[in-house]
């Protein structure tokens, strides 16, 4: 698991989704030859959807050279759980017993482990925000680690997305059944506030706008990257795609995206499109239009003001009215 780092970004919780909180301790602690208790705390994923289990998986290791004796932890009892506004949500009653099929005894290098679904510990947990999640038992010290719970993206439904800049709103709709996999991609992170902040940091004058890097550049991946979805449809004017970074190779970063002013004929079938402006092109014109910086081996591409992504929302496409 990888825990992606970058400075200011709102969408910072949301990366702490994927951090794993692994600390090795002693109960009791003997010395070096006693055993050693090893607990390793994961999300099961980057984030989880409003209403599906929200799943962590938990993993007790000796890893000292005697046998641990195993007091018989309950797993379950040693969560808690914070909002962003650091309430305790409410835990139910009734909790489940988690001491049956733990060993009594744990040799060197043996362990055991449990995967809970905090949703049935704390139902509003379900609700959408970021949470933190602590974990402690007696001898053992407090764990730590934050989830997100975002919107549940429906494949079934017809959405648009409303970039929000200084210069104007861009709406654009999404071609869900030609590159299903880029769609829910890009709503899912437009769900965890991911672009919030982010900037549109490269241009071709009067053509093209490039925007959605953590890092300012062509370098931006949100920790991963996805596989393009050759669709056959053509960079033209409007055309919003998805594009590589400068180091993923045949891959595509994940979170950089392209809006065409004019068509991009050498661009056919080197990006995924997966959407198209249906409001607000003359805005990504004005933003194409900017003046830019740069110099040798570089051709100057940056705008020389800053052209930040104020918030991207996601709303659901109204049907279209019948007389």
């Amino acid at each position: 698991m990888i825990a992606s780092r970058f400075r200011g970004r709102p969408w910072l919780p949301a990366c702490l989704a994927i951090l794993i909180t692994a600390v090795a301790v002693s109960i009791p602690s003997p010395g070096e030859d006693g055993p050693k208790l090893y607990v390793h705390l994961e999300t099961r994923s980057r984030f989880s959807y409003s209403g599906d289990p929200t799943e962590i998986s938990t993993l007790f290791k000796n890893e000292g050279n005697a046998p641990w004796i195993n007091p018989g932890l309950d797993i379950e009892a040693g969560f808690e759980v914070y909002d962003s506004e650091g309430n305790k949500l409410e835990k139910v009653k009734a909790l489940p017993s988690s001491r049956d099929g733990q060993p009594k005894v744990l040799e060197s290098n043996a362990y055991f482990g449990k995967i809970v679904n905090l949703s049935t510990l704390f139902p509003k947990i379900s609700g959408i925000g970021t949470y933190r999640i602590t974990w402690s038992a007696p001898g053992v010290p407090e764990q730590t680690l934050a989830t997100r719970v975002i919107k549940k993206y429906d494949a079934a439904r017809a959405y648009q997305g409303v970039i929000d800049t200084e210069f104007g709103k861009v709406v654009i709709e999404f071609y869900r059944d030609l590159a299903p996999y880029h769609v829910k991609n890009f709503i899912d992170l437009v769900n965890q506030g991911f672009y919030d902040g982010l900037m549109f940091h490269r241009i071709v004058k009067g053509e093209v706008a490039f925007g959605g890097s953590p890092t300012g550049d062509e370098r931006g991946s949100p920790g991963y990257n996805i596989p393009p979805e050759p669709n056959g449809l053509k960079v033209l004017p409007g055309v919003v795609a998805q594009v590589r970074n400068t180091q993923t190779g045949a891959d595509e970063s994940g979170c950089i995206f392209m809006i065409a002013v004019t068509a991009q004929p050498d661009m056919d079938s080197r990006v995924t499109v997966f959407g198209r402006v249906v409001e607000g092109l003359d805005t990504v014109k004005a933003i194409s239009n900017l003046p830019t910086v740069g110099g040798p081996p570089r051709v100057a591409s940056r705008p020389i003001k800053d052209v930040v992504i104020r918030k991207i929302e996601i709303r659901e496409k109204k049907a279209a009215k019948t007389s």
